[in-house]
């Protein structure tokens, strides 16, 4: 945990927030967030990927509120209860619920991809916060944006390592880009992230 807090403090200020995986909770626990959150002064978003039923997804929605969250990510496949069952527990926490509807991998389109508008709708009439949306489909994000408006937060991941362009998402319509290997993987993760935050702002504006 020692690297991960190294790399955190020096890259947090071309940051504006955190995500933290399964990966990292299973090898040094839920003080992961809090220390991350402590160290970073950032917002810090529990990518869980929730997607049980109503109750259980509470309960893992409760521990990562607990352990010091601002966001935890949800799948939206499992259907209205499950992520409102989530979206009950931020509320009561103060934090808040980023749905995903579409993931940025290429399996993703065989059977997620054809309904995530779908789930996407479903997720924003149900009080989601934010959306997930493929930085390596931008298309995709920009008839996001148009099906929910302005309100909801588009979160991209895929940017970097899985071939997303850094700025080409904020362009299409989100709001964030998620960039994760592509820094942590370097060898100079600062130099990394001021690189990749420079690139991101000059893509986003052409």
């Amino acid at each position: 945990m020692e690297k991960a807090i190294r790399i955190l403090k020096d890259t947090s200020k071309h940051l504006s927030g955190v995500k933290i995986g399964y990966p990292s909770v299973l090898s040094f626990g839920l003080k992961i967030i809090s220390e991350s959150k402590e160290t970073s002064g950032l917002p810090i978003i529990a990518d869980f990927k929730i997607a049980d039923v109503p109750h259980i997804n509470q309960k893992i929605a409760q521990s990562a509120f607990d352990a010091g969250a601002d966001a935890v990510i949800a799948h939206a496949f499992l259907g209205g209860d499950s992520l409102q069952a989530v979206i009950e527990v931020a509320e009561e926490e103060g934090g808040g619920v980023i749905a995903l509807p579409n993931m940025s991998h290429p399996g993703s389109k065989a059977f997620i991809g054809p309904v995530s508008m779908k789930m996407a709708k479903m997720a924003v009439e149900v009080g989601s916060d934010g959306l997930i949306g493929p930085a390596t489909r931008t298309e995709e994000i920009t008839e996001l944006r148009k099906l929910v408006g302005k309100k909801p937060l588009i979160f991209s991941p895929g940017v970097g390592a899985q071939g997303g362009k850094p700025g080409d998402a904020i362009r299409s319509g989100a709001d964030f880009e998620i960039v994760g290997r592509s820094i942590y993987n370097s060898g100079e993760p600062r130099k990394a992230a001021e690189k990749m935050r420079k690139r991101i702002n000059e893509g986003s504006r052409k």
